[in-house]
């Protein structure tokens, strides 16, 4: 049974903010309302902050999910600009080095996650490269296609 969904997607939504943030809620209805109670989100794209913000607006509505922003370096455990309840960094990125901490990080959340919801409109970009490793690991992946 899928508990633990991530997400993957471009820094930039093209303009497309509306469509994505609809049918995102949609997607995440349908998965809490089957099992899934576990959310991980990241912070340095349009398409992770999109993602966290839908989901505190659910967490209204479903108050049993929990929402972990999962970290790519050990300095952001004391910033004050998260707006996350609960943080994780996974200890094979806090030990590598700074360039590869959040390809280590994407790589750990695909691994760990049960299911992608992504937004990739180009094949390219670190978005894009962890999409293709959660495949070859065998992910169910959600595409929002706008």
């Amino acid at each position: 049974m899928e508990k633990i969904c991530a997400f993957f997607g471009h820094r930039d939504l093209f303009g497309y903010t509306k469509q994505i943030s609809s049918a995102l809620k949609k997607i995440l209805i349908d998965l809490i309302e089957n099992g899934v109670d576990t959310f991980y989100v990241g912070s340095y794209g349009a398409f992770d902050i999109l993602s966290g913000r839908v989901l505190r607006e659910l967490k209204e509505t479903y108050p049993q999910i929990q929402v972990i922003l999962i970290l790519a370096y050990a300095k952001e455990l004391n910033t004050s600009r998260c707006y996350f309840q609960d943080f994780y960094l996974p200890l094979e990125v806090e030990v590598a080095p700074k360039r590869a901490c959040i390809v280590k990080r994407n790589q750990w959340v695909a691994r760990e996650a049960d299911v992608i919801i992504s937004f990739i409109k180009y094949p390219m970009g670190g978005a894009y490269n962890a999409v293709q490793y959660a495949q070859k690991k065998k992910k169910r992946i959600i595409e929002i296609q706008i």
